[in-house]
C-alpha cells in the first residue's frame, strides 16, 4: 500500500475509533470492522494482526464480537486454510440494530431496578408509618413516570424499526 494511503487509513481508522468511543462503544472494535469495510477482499487473522499492530488473541476475540454483531463474517478463500473474515457493509443495519439492542438493553435494566424497587417498598409497606407510605406514595407518583418514559422509549424503538 503507497505510504499516504496508509497514512489516510491510519487516520480514518483514528477517527473512527474516537466516535466509536463517544458512543461507548470499544474503539478497537470499530477500528477492526473499519479495516475489513475498507479491504476490497476478505483479510486473515494475520493481516489484522500486521494491519493493526495488535495480537493475534486480540483480534481473534473482537473478531468473534463482530461476528456476533452480525459486522463480519468467516469466508472461505480457495487454497488457504486460514480464517479470513469480510465485512458487511450495509452500515445503517449495522448502526440501527447495535442501537436497538442497546436501547433494549437499557430499557430491560431499567424495568429490572424499577421491578426491584417496587418490591423493596412493597414488602416494608405492612411495617410503615403513615409518614411512609406517603413517601411511598410519591415515589409511585414518580416511577410512573419512568415506566411511561421507558413505554415511549420501547414504541420508538418500534417505530424506528419500520423506518429502517
Amino acid at each position: 500500500m503507497h505510504n499516504k494511503l496508509e497514512m489516510a487509513q491510519d487516520k480514518f481508522l483514528g477517527s473512527i475509533g474516537k466516535l466509536a468511543g463517544s458512543f461507548g462503544l470499544n474503539d478497537f472494535i470499530a477500528k477492526l470492522y473499519a479495516v475489513l469495510y475498507l479491504s476490497d477482499k476478505p483479510l486473515s487473522l494475520d493481516d489484522l494482526v500486521e494491519r493493526l499492530k495488535a495480537s493475534k488473541g486480540n483480534i481473534s476475540l473482537n473478531i468473534r464480537e463482530l461476528e456476533r454483531w452480525g459486522a463480519v463474517k468467516n469466508v472461505w478463500v480457495k487454497g488457504s486454510r486460514k480464517d479470513f473474515y469480510e465485512a458487511d457493509t450495509d452500515i445503517k443495519k449495522l448502526v440501527v440494530n447495535k442501537l436497538k439492542s442497546g436501547i433494549q438493553k437499557r430499557i430491560g435494566q431499567v424495568s429490572d431496578m424499577m421491578a426491584e424497587f417496587k418490591a423493596l417498598i412493597n414488602s416494608a409497606e405492612s411495617e410503615m408509618t403513615e409518614e411512609d407510605r406517603k413517601i411511598v406514595k410519591a415515589y409511585h407518583e414518580k416511577l410512573k413516570k419512568i415506566e411511561d418514559m421507558t413505554a415511549l422509549a420501547s414504541k420508538a424503538l418500534g417505530l424506528a424499526e419500520k423506518l429502517f
